[in-house]
């Protein structure tokens, strides 16, 4: 393995092991709760996206199959805030 390839997957691993400490705290925090559901999804989808484009090698497939695992990820992801923020929505 290169020196290239080596920093690169300490550099995801460490990113991918500080979107996991944020998500965490943010359980932890006692913030309201759609905000600490939308930051621990945001880094959910952080997470997902590095996973996709490094570890799987989504970067050189057709655009095509990089944009459906993508929208897969986005409503594995929004759906389930939404869900959540429907009711504070109605009032």
């Amino acid at each position: 393995m290169t020196q290239t390839a080596t920093r690169r997957i300490t550099r995801a691993w460490s990113l991918l092991v500080l979107f996991t400490v944020i998500s965490v705290a943010a359980s932890h925090s006692g913030w309201p709760g759609l905000f600490a559901n939308g930051l621990i999804l945001a880094a959910a989808f952080a997470k997902g996206r590095w996973m996709l484009m490094d570890f799987l090698h989504l970067r050189g497939v057709p655009a095509g199959w990089r944009n459906l695992f993508l929208c897969w990820l986005t409503l594995v992801t929004v759906v389930p805030w939404a869900t959540a923020a429907l009711p504070w929505l109605h009032g």
